[in-house]
């Protein structure tokens, strides 16, 4: 055995150390799909090598490694990372694990997949789903006056009943909805009439430019309680009674492709009636949808799910709002009508993994300003206000995506991961 005397800690540590910053450059394939607490790949490269390599771990790590007939067995494989680094250097291997969901990734990541094949079918895929849903994704600029530009993201805020007389009220935690970091001016909203002011001074923001109303960065819903604006009662959230929460569409984040050049910053707005047409529009296809993709099954008990029981989520689909629910649904239905299983399997992966940025429990980073999927922390974190992203993704004019959460994201990072399946590649720096 080599292992003992040929494994390079400090080497090891400083690659992983630099591969776990940026995973994603470094091991492309773990965008496959998601999975928790990926170990970093150098490692067990480096193990496989320190193991059955004859040479210093430095001399070979950036070089080709052949060892046929040597055999890997890993009983609890997870995401398959030991599987994948002893497949790249010509090991037998053998994986297993009790969660289904590892097996699925897992295969999904080994198998071989024809890239060409696959981006036309999804292209295919995504136009047919343009062509169903596209339009709910659509809106006007009411700063230039362009009409029908894509909206990158959707901002909701949660509501709740006065249980003393029955106001519905908005739980607002703040008003601010981009910090200047990444925008020239913070974007606050009017707590109201509900428009969007930018200004330099979140301290001392003025008023608002529509209603002359005071503007201020605080909101009504702090530590779990929030004063009724019309009869003054004391509320607590979240209240399970109520059933799961219901949301008001507050503000939309836009992009305007005609006029990103001369345009600083993001582009966002109130909704207007256009926008709430479109909303109610949704609902109504949703409602007329023929069950079967849709699941009805209760959300179990469990040390995460108790959150979301608190919060009166009792179903999965209570997770999703109408137009969520609808795109889903059409996408699954165009999936399971592709006849080559490999391609079905790898769009199937891609919905799936599609599904952390397609729910209400995603949030919007007011710094980043983009959306948080829903396991940016390992639970179900549920925020006062959530971000719903387009489904669709939005594709620029030098073909990168534009904002996250949407298939053309999904597609790309997949493609990469296949992509690097063919030429695994070690980045040495």
């Amino acid at each position: 055995m080599t292992i003992e005397n040929r494994f390079d800690i400090p080497l090891v540590a400083a690659m992983a150390l630099k591969e776990k910053q940026i995973q994603q450059n470094y091991r492309p394939i773990i965008a496959v799909h998601k999975w928790f607490a990926r170990r970093p790949g150098t490692l067990f490269r480096a193990l496989a090598l320190a193991e059955f390599g004859n040479a210093p771990l430095a001399d070979i790590y950036f070089k080709a490694n052949h060892f046929p007939g040597r055999k890997v067995a890993d009983p609890f494989m997870g995401g398959g990372i030991p599987l994948i680094e002893a497949n790249r250097v010509g090991c037998d291997v053998q994986d297993f694990d009790i969660n289904p969901m590892s097996a699925w990734i897992v295969r999904e990541e080994i198998a071989h997949l024809d890239l060409d094949v696959y981006t036309s079918t999804a292209n295919r895929f995504l136009d047919d789903l343009r062509a169903q849903i596209g339009e709910l994704y659509r809106t006007d600029c009411p700063r230039y006056g362009d009409t029908d530009v894509p909206v990158k993201y959707f901002l909701w805020v949660k509501v709740l009943n006065c249980e003393k007389c029955g106001h519905t009220m908005d739980l607002f935690p703040g008003y601010l909805l981009a910090e200047d970091a990444r925008h020239p001016k913070n974007v606050l909203m009017c707590a109201e009439c509900g428009d969007l002011n930018e200004v330099s001074d979140r301290k001392d923001p003025g008023k608002c430019q529509g209603c002359r109303t005071v503007l201020r960065a605080e909101g009504p819903a702090r530590r779990n309680r929030c004063v009724c604006p019309s009869c003054g009662h004391q509320n607590r959230y979240p209240n399970a009674e109520q059933g799961a929460p219901w949301h008001r569409l507050f503000a939309i984040e836009y992009y305007n492709p005609v006029r990103k050049d001369e345009h600083k910053g993001r582009f966002f707005k109130k909704p207007d009636e256009k926008d709430l047409r479109r909303l109610s529009t949704a609902v109504e296809r949703c409602q007329r949808l023929q069950p079967g993709f849709i699941p009805d099954e209760a959300i179990p008990a469990g040390d995460e799910t108790g959150r979301l029981h608190r919060w009166g989520y009792r179903h999965y689909r209570e997770m999703f709002n109408a137009r969520q629910l609808l795109g889903l649904a059409s996408s699954c239905r165009l999936i399971a009508n592709i006849p080559d299983r490999r391609l079905r399997y790898a769009l199937a992966t891609n919905l799936s993994d599609l599904l952390r940025y397609q729910n209400m429990l995603c949030r919007y980073d007011t710094w980043a300003l983009k959306s948080l999927d829903i396991f940016s922390v390992h639970g179900f974190p549920v925020g006062l206000i959530q971000c719903e992203s387009n489904l669709l993704g939005i594709i620029n004019g030098g073909g990168a995506n534009v904002g996250s959460g949407g298939w053309t994201n999904i597609i790309d990072k997949y493609t990469k991961a296949k992509r690097y399946c063919d030429a695994p590649f070690e980045v040495r720096r």
